[in-house]
């Protein structure tokens, strides 16, 4: 058990290298997928050695290279945060909107490794990449992470169940310096929590007291570089508070089965600004 801090609140914490883990390899020859490792079952499935270090390596170097008004600086082979942008994440002129641009950041969501994913998690050949993705960074610099919410709340689908969210952290990510969380099964209380839901879909910022009232277990996966995460709409997830200025940086994807199953917003690019 950890004692993990998010918005400043304490709160307990699982984690482990096994739960809900697959191969990449193993994942894409299982001939048993629906029972063994379905979204709507498990709510979550980490999916190892996905992304290559190589590729991780060159989008971080190129993400942290496009500020250039000494935010970031390169100290052993690590970009160090030094001071926030001028301009809110996402928005205006923030570097990261530039990144999406960028050939190194299409190399990784282009990858096809993540389309036989989707495709095995859904049992579907039209799977299908929204064209929104979006890009984040945080360290202990960082002004918020992410509170307690669901990612039915932003993606409107008329089957929640056919969509599905990929994680791809770009580098180290764990409970230094701040990672995606899970409530464990809370996917499989959709009802309980509709009514929990509050302004601006958030859950609760006090991940703590969410667990108590719920019963509930955070849980950290641990994950290695070039592991991706793929999870339900439903379940409940947050971040949290990073304790260091070596940034964590990470891609949001959204897969559906089919051209169909899309929110028509996710069809446009992503600002940070734009209130989904």
């Amino acid at each position: 058990m950890e004692t993990l801090k998010a918005s400043g609140i304490e709160f307990n914490c699982l984690s482990s290298r096994e739960v809900n883990t697959i191969n990449y390899e193993k994942l894409i020859s299982s001939k048993n997928l629906e029972n063994d490792y379905n979204l709507s079952n498990l709510g979550f499935l980490v999916v190892k050695n996905v992304i290559s270090e190589e590729e991780i390596n060159f989008a971080r170097e190129k993400y942290f290279s496009l500020f250039k008004n000494g935010e970031y600086q390169k100290k052993e082979n690590n970009w160090i945060h030094l001071r926030n942008h001028i301009d809110e994440h996402g928005c205006n002129n923030h570097p990261s909107k530039s990144f999406l641009k960028s050939r190194e950041f299409k190399k990784i969501v282009s990858s096809k490794r993540l389309m036989k994913i989707s495709r095995k998690i859904f049992n579907s050949n039209d799977s299908f990449l929204c064209p929104r993705m979006i890009v984040r960074s945080f360290s202990c610099l960082s002004k918020v992470c992410s509170p307690a919410h669901r990612d039915k709340e932003y993606f409107v689908s008329p089957d929640p169940e056919k969509v599905a969210t990929c994680w791809i952290p770009l580098g180290s990510v764990g409970s230094n310096n701040g990672q995606i969380i899970y409530l464990l099964d809370s996917h499989k209380k959709e009802r309980y929590f509709n009514n929990l839901v509050k302004t601006k879909q958030v859950i609760s910022k006090d991940l703590e007291k969410l667990s108590k009232c719920t019963g509930l277990q955070w849980f950290r996966p641990i994950l290695g570089k070039g592991d991706v995460l793929f999870h339900s709409l439903q379940i409940v997830h947050a971040a949290f508070d990073s304790s260091s200025n070596l940034p964590r940086l990470s891609i949001d994807l959204r897969f559906s089965s089919s051209k169909e199953n899309e929110d028509p917003r996710w069809e446009n690019s992503w600002r940070g600004d734009d209130g989904l």
